[in-house]
């Protein structure tokens, strides 16, 4: 099942739209405990703060998407990843093992280096 790329444009939105709201809700939240409206409105708060998330996160995403030419621009990266040759599994775990040995290897290096700059220094300031 391929969906085309509007399809998952739209996805992409709705999951801004998702993290927008989340993070209106967990703002409004937060300034209602800090400001004792939380505990003095105890009935309605949390609903002011569900649909205050809501409509903050539809704000956004409108005001994201309503830019000219942007739409367009999303559908043509998702084109373009389309076009990318992903490694395999194999060479994924390949690839990570040489990165971690890598940085296991620099990582010596430098504490080495480290190790005989302090003890330099140490030496120094002895004298």
């Amino acid at each position: 099942m391929i969906k085309d790329d509007g399809y998952w444009v739209n996805v992409v939105y709705l999951c801004w739209f998702l993290l927008a709201f989340y993070l209106g809700y967990e703002i409004i939240q937060t300034i209602g405990i800090f400001s004792g409206w939380m505990e003095r409105y105890v009935g309605w708060y949390k609903i002011a703060a569900t649909v205050g998330g809501c409509v903050g996160g539809a704000f956004f995403v409108w005001r994201y998407v309503s830019k000219p030419g942007r739409r367009e621009y999303h559908e043509e990266v998702i084109a373009e990843l389309r076009k990318v040759t992903w490694p395999t599994w194999p060479d994924t775990k390949r690839m990570t093992w040489i990165v971690v040995l890598v940085v296991a290897f620099f990582s010596v290096v430098l504490g080495l280096f480290d190790l005989g700059w302090s003890w330099a220094l140490r030496q120094i300031l002895m004298l």
